[in-house]
């Protein structure tokens, strides 16, 4: 499904044949279209060896680029769902930078010394790390889904840098490489027509 900001204006409860049935729709549909909350991770372009994680509460754009640095850019964002507090997003931070700092070495702010949101890490190899603490960890406040062998969170990915691409609007895809098969019943496909998951 594609991203869209109306999606309100479209859905009609009376679509549903009963409240609970609406209800769950209506949410998977708030959260799917939703474009506030996210932990990212940022590079430079110009330098090899360097990324750093964050969090915004608001809309993934306003951490696109930095005005004091041309040379920054978002490597990719896990999307947190619409609704979760600010305190726990700050705390799903703090735990992902935790994690970093048994994995990386931390760069320190030149100024004050202290530590910054930087890392010496390969940023692709970051990337993987937190997606696997996010969903080990913090599914229950992820927008994403579970398969029979890992947590799939809802995640943008830079395509203009990484591919060369044209910049994409900021919403989340599925990026996993799930294989399909149309005679699975398991979200998108386990690849095995004698599935037993559900037994």
């Amino acid at each position: 499904m594609v991203f869209n900001k109306n999606w309100e204006d479209y859905f009609d409860e009376n679509d549903y044949d009963d409240h609970k049935i609406a209800s769950s729709e209506r949410e998977y549909l708030r959260q799917l279209n939703s474009s506030i909350n996210w932990i990212y991770i940022g590079l430079m372009t110009n330098e090899k060896g360097i990324a750093k994680v964050g969090l915004t509460t608001g809309k993934l754009g306003t951490r696109a680029s930095s005005s004091q640095n041309p040379y920054y850019t978002l490597l990719c964002a896990f999307k947190v769902k619409d609704g979760v507090t600010s305190n726990k997003i700050h705390e799903i931070e703090s735990a992902t930078i935790k994690m970093l700092e048994n994995e990386y070495s931390r760069i320190d702010h030149k100024s004050s010394d202290r530590p910054s949101e930087w890392f010496k890490a390969d940023p692709s190899e970051m990337r993987g790390l937190v997606d696997d603490f996010l969903g080990r960890h913090y599914s229950p406040y992820m927008h994403c889904y579970h398969d029979s062998h890992e947590v799939v969170i809802s995640t943008w990915v830079n395509n203009k840098y990484l591919h060369g691409n044209t910049k994409q609007s900021y919403y989340t895809r599925d990026l996993s490489n799930l294989s399909v098969n149309s005679q699975c019943l398991m979200p998108g496909g386990c690849g095995n027509c004698d599935c037993d998951f559900w037994d």
